[in-house]
């Protein structure tokens, strides 16, 4: 450090170390301690308020050495500055990637799983949460689940761990159930399995092979396991998980066609707590579907948002849902999706399909198709069927449309 070629460097040199070195002791900790729950924010917080103040100081100093040499700084010296830094942080992002690399090799059978559990038991549950679990904060769930409130849901991961996949005790294997998976056990209060358990029913997977040919990604959207805990048994659906932005934006780049995104306005009398299309069950989230208040109220949701389903509009949908007051009876209707009455422009088309359906007071169901249309990265506007007549009465939050920012819905009518 003492020697000529750094000499007049070495306060930027020193620094661009030290952030290293804290760079690298959080990636250690973060790679080291997977299940760190709310310990996340306290490296969040060193990183911000250690880490930031000295990558300003660091910049500022290779400015100033910029503008005194005059932008003849030896390449070494921009070396020392900068590579350390960047290589701490690829620590993290490499960690991830042999994670992915080894659950590859190995079947998949060390990757976390989505699990939904809706509580209508009447109950409070303990959830089998072995060998861990995590919600999106970090922590683990909040145990037992009550069963007073059953439009509370509650969502976490699941991980195996090397212990799990010895014992055989996870029920999943290479990402869905395993086919011995025939009960769902209870956990007791201190965390270990009971020896109680209930039968446990399980759905069809749906066909995600159209996403191996039609998606410019690795792998397919995630799945999510929907639990219903019911007083004498569990069902168990799994089904795509809601799409983010992002999957739905490539998805769109990727042309892919035949998923139908759907969303909901529920004017019936109670919240929805399960619902599904020709018997493709949707994540509706981590909350029951609230009914929204009748004319003259105001509305409540500009169309909550459904998961997605791979199926043809062309023929009627078959919709059946449960409520809260009653989550052992299913509610039943047929409902066709209009079509448009003209095409979609070729330039800019959707290949994504859109639904809102309207949940009607006296049990019946309507529908309304919308697209988005862009022109390059931009919205262009809204293409949508119109707000169904049978839902005028109740419409209090109006058509698809009205979801979208003003001037979206003048550019296409049909």
């Amino acid at each position: 450090m003492t020697d000529s070629p750094y000499r007049n460097y070495r306060v930027g040199i020193g620094v661009s170390l030290l952030l290293a070195a804290l760079i690298t002791a959080l990636s250690l900790i973060a790679v080291a301690t997977p299940y760190l729950g709310w310990g996340v924010v306290a490296l969040a917080t060193v990183a911000i308020w250690v880490g930031l103040p000295l990558l300003l100081v660091l910049l500022l100093a290779w400015l100033r050495y910029m503008v005194r040499q005059r932008g003849q700084v030896p390449g070494r010296v921009h070396a020392l500055m900068f590579v350390p830094t960047v290589a701490a942080m690829l620590i993290i992002p490499l960690w991830h990637s042999l994670q992915s690399s080894w659950a590859s090799l190995g079947g998949g059978s060390r990757a976390s799983i989505a699990e939904l559990h809706v509580n209508l038991s009447g109950q409070p549950l303990w959830l089998d949460t072995t060998p861990y679990a995590s919600t999106g904060s970090g922590a683990g769930p909040d145990l037992p689940m009550q069963g007073e409130t059953p439009g509370q849901f509650m969502a976490f991961h699941r991980y195996p761990n090397a212990q799990s996949d010895a014992d055989g005790a996870f029920p999943y294997k290479d990402g869905r159930l395993k086919r011995s998976a025939d009960h769902y056990r209870y956990a007791t209060p201190s965390g270990d399995r009971a020896v109680t358990d209930v039968p446990l029913e399980r759905r069809p997977y749906p066909d995600l092979a159209p996403f191996n040919t039609g998606w410019r990604r690795p792998g397919t959207p995630e799945l999510v396991y929907l639990y219903y805990h019911y007083s004498d048994h569990v069902e168990v659906a799994p089904t795509l998980a809601r799409l983010s932005g992002f999957t739905v934006d490539g998805l769109e780049r990727s042309r892919f066609e035949g998923l139908v995104l759907f969303k909901i306005h529920n004017y019936g009398g109670a919240p929805i707590v399960r619902l599904e299309v020709n018997g493709t069950a949707l994540d509706i989230g981590d909350r029951a579907i609230a009914s929204i208040p009748d004319v003259p109220g105001d509305c409540t949701a500009y169309g909550y948002p459904l998961g997605g389903a791979l199926l043809s509009l062309d023929a009627p949908l078959q919709v059946r849902w449960q409520t809260v007051d009653a989550p052992a009876h299913w509610h039943s209707t047929r409902v066709q999706v209009p079509a448009f009455r003209q095409p979609l422009p070729l330039q800019g088309q959707s290949t994504l399909q859109r639904v809102l359906l309207y949940v009607m007071p006296d049990g019946t169901v309507a529908a309304e198709r919308y697209a988005e249309v862009f022109e390059g990265d931009k919205l262009r506007g809204i293409k949508a069927t119109g707000l169904p007549a049978s839902a005028a009465t109740h419409a209090v939050c109006g058509s698809a449309r009205a979801s979208y920012r003003e001037g979206a819905d003048t550019v296409l009518a049909d």
